[in-house]
């Protein structure tokens, strides 16, 4: 991995990502009650794609782009970030003669996990983050402590990720809908950070943990940590992205990827980032139930 792309100048048409990591730090801190001990992951499900379209200049090399979701552990309950999918809309993006892996038994354990979680946070509408609630059986008890933002809730009811996604507006007001400036504080411990691009609701999430460290989860503005590194945006021609205002969140990763030591980076698409973060101790490779 090389990180001296940081040291190019802002490319013509790039939109700054102007939000300060210490006024992120400062939110964190506000809400009362102990901050999170752990932060674990899970994986559920992934898609093999040419790394050519994961990255710009990328080969032909096959990639595993895991769908995973993560759970915040606090002392007294845990929080999910994202939900998954479901084995159907999992389905629903490749073939029939062609199925991609799909991870039953993860899944178990994460509708499990969110059946549990005190709150769950849904990051952005696509359907590999929401369609684990959306769809879940008993949608009606797990909306009831969702957050998802008025950004979301738009997309859900008029621009669904897939069609059997779309969201009735009976439905969507079971969710607990709020909208916020650039910054959030969810949790104690766990500010939401605003960064339309990769999609127009798309959020990053702040995580400072009891042990001092900090996690930085970039959800989706890259698709693996390489993205960041090298400063290079997704090369999939049918993702349709804000580009200068994914170049600009890259490029604030970047720095924090260079600069901050104390934070860890994740990304949600990563398989050997997670591989290496849950081998390090640094997420946990497995749910608390």
């Amino acid at each position: 991995m090389s990180v001296g792309a940081a040291a190019e100048q802002m490319s013509v048409g790039e939109f700054p990502f102007a939000v300060e990591l210490p006024h992120i730090r400062r939110l964190a801190k506000i809400l009362p009650g102990p901050l999170p001990l752990a932060v674990n992951c899970v994986r559920v499900a992934a898609s093999v794609r040419p790394n050519k379209f994961v990255i710009t200049g990328g080969d032909d090399m096959p990639i595993t782009m895991p769908r995973s979701a993560f759970q915040v552990v606090y002392p007294d309950c845990t929080v999910m970030i994202d939900s998954g999918l479901d084995q159907e809309t999992h389905d629903s993006f490749s073939t029939p003669d062609k199925r991609e892996p799909y991870f039953p038994a993860e899944f178990t354990k994460l509708q499990k996990a969110l059946n549990a979680a005190r709150m769950i946070v849904l990051t952005h509408f696509h359907a590999d983050h929401v369609a684990g609630v959306t769809q879940a059986e008993n949608f009606d008890e797990l909306a009831a402590k969702t957050f998802i933002t008025v950004a979301t809730a738009q997309c859900l009811l008029n621009t669904p990720h897939k069609p059997h996604l779309r969201m009735s507006a009976e439905q969507i007001n079971k969710f607990n809908i709020f909208d916020y400036g650039d910054c959030y504080p969810i949790a104690p411990g766990m500010v939401l950070i605003k960064a339309p691009g990769h999609s127009a609701d798309h959020q990053m999430v702040y995580i400072a943990l009891q042990s001092g460290r900090e996690i930085l989860h970039s959800v989706d503005v890259g698709w693996v940590l390489e993205n960041i590194a090298q400063i290079k945006g997704k090369a999939a021609p049918w993702v349709k992205e804000d580009v200068p205002a994914v170049m600009g969140q890259l490029r604030w990763l970047n720095r924090i990827l260079r600069e901050e030591t104390n934070v860890t980076l994740l990304v949600t698409h990563d398989d050997a980032l997670l591989t290496k973060l849950t081998k390090s101790g640094t997420v946990g490779g497995e749910l608390n139930l």
